[in-house]
């Protein structure tokens, strides 16, 4: 396990680019923390490094899956916040893109029984302080 504390979002997004530079196809990322902590953030980031020129990367709260052609292949960022049983999973397509592409999860805890052991959780925090971008990041896998 890995805490970083982060100072800036230009922190956060080269964090990002570090993880997705290691990326490979089957990885997973777990990406936790409260409303607000840079869970979308961090998506965007991971995913516009894989691209070859920047693009538009939406916060799929409402959607919840979208899927970018990448370099590295077929990226999945998924919210399942409103996920509301595990049986909708199968609806969006979620147990195909674990074995098919790199996954984002944001709010991955209603899947638990379902993720592989070895997935990346990522956890971003929001530590009391004056600086408001500062974030508290621990980053272990399985």
């Amino acid at each position: 396990m890995k805490k970083i504390l982060i100072k800036s979002k230009k922190e956060m997004a080269d964090l990002a680019r570090e993880i997705a530079a290691l990326a490979q196809v089957g990885d997973l990322i777990c990406l936790k923390g409260t409303l607000g902590a840079g869970k979308s953030f961090f998506a965007k980031s991971f995913i516009n490094s894989l691209q070859e020129e920047e693009t538009e990367v939406l916060s799929p709260t409402f959607n919840l899956v979208y899927s970018y052609e990448t370099k590295k292949g077929e990226v999945f960022h998924f919210d399942l916040y409103r996920i509301k049983s595990a049986a909708e999973l199968e609806n969006i397509g979620f147990f195909e893109a674990l074995k098919s592409g790199i996954c984002l999860i944001e709010w991955p805890e209603i899947a638990a029984e379902f993720l592989p052991e070895n997935c990346q959780e990522i956890e971003i925090k929001i530590p009391m302080g004056e600086n408001e971008e500062m974030r508290e990041v621990t980053n272990s896998v399985g």
